[in-house]
């Protein structure tokens, strides 16, 4: 359809050529000039418009297949980025915890008299030291007992046990 009325727009424009020559006036002769340029660039704009849409339509696409091909990429970032977040906002927690704990030392530190914080550290080593005492004395005893047991004696009466045992074994089924 814009075809047609393009055809008819410069039938018209090509028969009036003839009949404004045949008047032979300047004005019109300049007239009839200044609507061929016309006509030329307009069908110049014409080819430059179509071939920026094309341009267009072309960075359009390139623009879609990048959002295309980078959009999970960009998903697990931010899923990444939401648990790193996540286990920084807890080790933040821990760290205030941390902190509040070392304010709560230092500031117990200060209040205790620190002799008496020392008296206090010795007599703990003290009573540690004689704990570790009797608990080697008690192993020594223990030791000497197992010294004084006569392993070949045992080991004579485990024989003698196992040999007593066996017909009974055979008896339910063993051996």
């Amino acid at each position: 359809m814009e075809e047609i009325a393009e055809n008819r727009k410069e039938e018209a424009v090509n028969t009036q050529p003839e009949a404004i020559s045949q008047s032979a006036n300047p004005d019109s002769m300049d007239f009839l000039s200044l609507v061929m340029e016309q006509q030329v660039h307009n069908q110049k704009m014409q080819r430059l418009m179509k071939i920026t849409a094309g341009c267009m339509i072309g960075i359009l696409a390139v623009v879609v297949l990048a959002a295309a091909l980078t959009l999970p990429r960009v998903i697990g970032i931010l899923s990444d980025a939401q648990e790193i977040t996540a286990q920084v906002q807890e080790m933040a927690e821990q760290a205030e915890g941390v902190l509040t704990d070392t304010r709560e030392v230092v500031a117990q530190v200060k209040e205790a008299d620190p002799q008496k914080v020392m008296e206090s550290v010795n007599s703990l080593a003290k009573e540690g030291e004689k704990a570790l005492q009797e608990c080697t004395e008690q192993v020594t005893r223990a030791v000497d007992i197992l010294d004084r047991m006569d392993i070949d004696s045992l080991n004579t009466a485990v024989d003698n046990l196992g040999k007593a045992i066996a017909p009974l074994a055979k008896f339910f089924g063993g051996r």
